[in-house]
């Protein structure tokens, strides 16, 4: 999932012609957590932006933006930008917040690609009032499949954001290594390499003689 060449941040405006027109949004799935079936240019620039700074042998990348509240206020965002990778045959989740505000434009060309991704997710809601997304997620893993998933009327103040263990809001790599583990190791066992075959471990051993 790594990339050395970061897309530009005049490339992530291109216009995606696969995009869905319009997603309307059931009403009643308001409060809930909702895939989203559109499609955005923003989703590429992200895994090429965050595979420069992931771990080897990274199976999922997992980037939310989540909008706190309290007492009916916006109280700011909480973000999480983090690996999920085989240490051992053990799920580990490396963080990569850090990682990336150590590095001004790659936090910068991340910020755009969200902004990006918000503003595509948010056009095609059309929810009342011009309401956006509360909790905008996007998993990417290293087979290349791509997910985003909404989510609508959350209410998650500060502290519970940043409890421990989080509110269930919060989708760190933790989140999904508890919730999503049979799907992790099922992506990390197709990903592994084939065992070496008979005649190779042979002409191996007969190497190190």
């Amino acid at each position: 999932m790594a990339s050395t060449s970061p897309p530009d941040p005049d490339e992530i405006d291109a216009p995606d012609e696969a995009s869905a027109a319009e997603a309307a949004v059931d009403p009643r799935e308001i409060g809930t957590t909702v895939p989203w079936d559109g499609r955005s240019p923003a989703t590429a620039a992200l895994a090429a932006l965050l595979g420069t700074v992931a771990p080897e042998g990274t199976l999922r990348l997992v980037i939310q933006r989540l909008a706190l509240h309290e007492h009916g206020e916006h109280r700011g965002t909480h973000h999480v930008a983090d690996a999920i990778t085989d240490v051992g045959g053990n799920l580990v989740v490396i963080p990569l917040r850090e990682r990336v505000l150590a590095e001004p434009d790659l936090a910068e060309r991340l910020t755009a690609a969200m902004d990006r991704l918000q503003a595509d997710v948010d056009a095609e809601l059309r929810l009342p009032g011009g309401a956006g997304a509360d909790s905008l997620e996007v998993v990417l893993d290293a087979d290349g499949e791509r997910r985003v998933t909404l989510g609508l009327g959350i209410e998650v103040t500060p502290q519970e954001a940043d409890a421990f263990p989080p509110h269930p809001a919060v989708h760190d790599g933790a989140h999904h290594i508890a919730y999503d583990a049979p799907a992790l190791d099922e992506l990390r066992d197709r990903l592994r390499p084939p065992e070496p075959g008979l005649l190779s471990r042979l002409w191996a051993r007969l190497r190190e003689r």
